[in-house]
């Protein structure tokens, strides 16, 4: 069977209709490929298992389940997930957080979840919050762009509240035990600890006096999700598949299925970091069955209200994806989809189909266009394990 390439987009779709980033981005090169083309409807998660806060983060469950695994929210968090997709020595006990730098005021109101998406200073950031004297063991590391994963090095509970508010204008929340045993009760009080005295040290860093004078908002708060101690069990079944992502929780659930990986750097220009990416597949393309990419632009873009930039990145990615076609064997298999919604009008991650196109399909259906509104017409519907079986991977 040919090689495949499966390009993962966060974030990919929106609510389908007729005014969506998708489908009013100029695509002439991947309208070119549909006539071999097969385009449906995808479900990574059914309506049962999308998580409760959903809204707030859902890529590292949705990636296992893309994969086939038909994992629940109750089986992983993503604390974990993060920490082994950072390439950090974790274990199994430990407790791990998906941290955010993020700005509040002096009333710990949240202005930024993201601080800006900046990262001047983060590295001084992270070295000064290593070399705080807590008092249990504990490693903190960023991960790329506003993102970082905290591990206290320790048996700790993962029945804890999350800080993150999940929107701006509100108070950071405060660490809270969900359960009422004493070691989550000692959990959450420590956690809140550590929250507090990282606010007070980051809050005074000089880099963030710097951020202040550049007009750039502080990096002054750490906002935590999904603590959990323990990693799924899956059988390895991706064996001759490469991941190229970067660090963080795709890479993590890979890894955990089997793949090899190649992290992409921290590269800020959008043309030089696809460059890296073009470069890595075409370099890696003959040693691997499956090369398999996580894409953030369309994610950040909708997490940022910003609609005309969803837009221009597909417009973007249409011209990139002929560049690399141009550079592969022509029977290549390619698979366009993304891991769930994130609407570029409320910013919000939202439960519903994402369109899948399957470039160089044997029976093809010949769609209109590659959007979520063709999709749907299409009236086909893809499971995870289905998409699996047929690119030649059976677990």
């Amino acid at each position: 069977m040919a090689r495949v390439i499966f390009l993962l987009i966060d974030g990919l779709a929106d609510k389908a209709s007729s005014k969506t980033p998708l489908k009013l981005a100029q695509k002439p090169n991947i309208q070119k490929l549909l006539k071999k083309s097969f385009l449906a409807e995808f479900y990574p998660l059914t309506k049962k298992d999308w998580p409760k806060f959903g809204s707030a983060s859902i890529t590292g469950l949705a990636n296992l389940n893309i994969l086939g695994y038909q994992i629940s929210p109750q089986e992983v968090k993503r604390g974990p997930l993060e920490a082994v997709g950072s390439d950090i020595d974790y274990q199994n006990g430990e407790l791990a957080l998906r941290v955010d730098f993020a700005t509040v005021d002096e009333n710990l109101k949240v202005i930024d979840r993201r601080a800006g998406r900046n990262i001047f200073g983060f590295y001084e950031f992270e070295k000064a919050i290593n070399a705080l004297n807590f008092e249990i063991p504990f490693h903190f590391h960023r991960t790329y762009g506003h993102r970082a994963v905290l591990i206290f090095k320790t048996k700790l509970s993962p029945w804890i509240s999350d800080s993150d508010p999940l929107k701006t204008d509100a108070k950071v929340k405060k660490i809270k035990p969900l359960k009422n045993d004493s070691l989550s009760k000692k959990t959450a009080k420590i956690v809140q600890k550590f929250l507090d005295e990282t606010h007070y040290l980051l809050d005074n860093h000089p880099f963030n006096n710097l951020r202040k004078e550049r007009g750039i908002l502080k990096a002054n708060y750490l906002l935590t999700r999904e603590a959990g101690n323990s990693l799924p069990k899956l059988k390895k079944c991706f064996k001759n598949s490469l991941v190229i992502a970067e660090n963080g929780v795709v890479k993590g659930g890979c890894l955990l299925a089997g793949f090899e990986a190649l992290t992409l750097p921290e590269i800020e220009n959008l043309n030089q970091r696809y460059q890296f990416l073009k470069k890595a597949i075409i370099d890696n393309f003959p040693k691997y069955n499956l090369i398999y990419l996580h894409l953030k632009e369309a994610d950040e873009a909708s997490h940022d209200k910003n609609f005309q930039k969803k837009k221009e990145f597909f417009e973007f990615f249409d011209k990139w994806l002929n560049s690399l076609i141009k550079n592969l064997p022509k029977e290549t298999i390619f698979v366009i989809t993304g891991d769930h919604i994130t609407s570029a009008q409320t910013g919000k991650h939202l439960y519903g189909p994402l369109p899948i196109l399957i470039i160089n399909h044997p029976t093809p259906n010949q769609p209109k266009e590659f959007s979520e509104l063709e999709a749907k017409k299409m009236k086909i519907k893809i499971e995870p394990k289905k998409l699996w079986e047929y690119l030649g991977i059976i677990c």
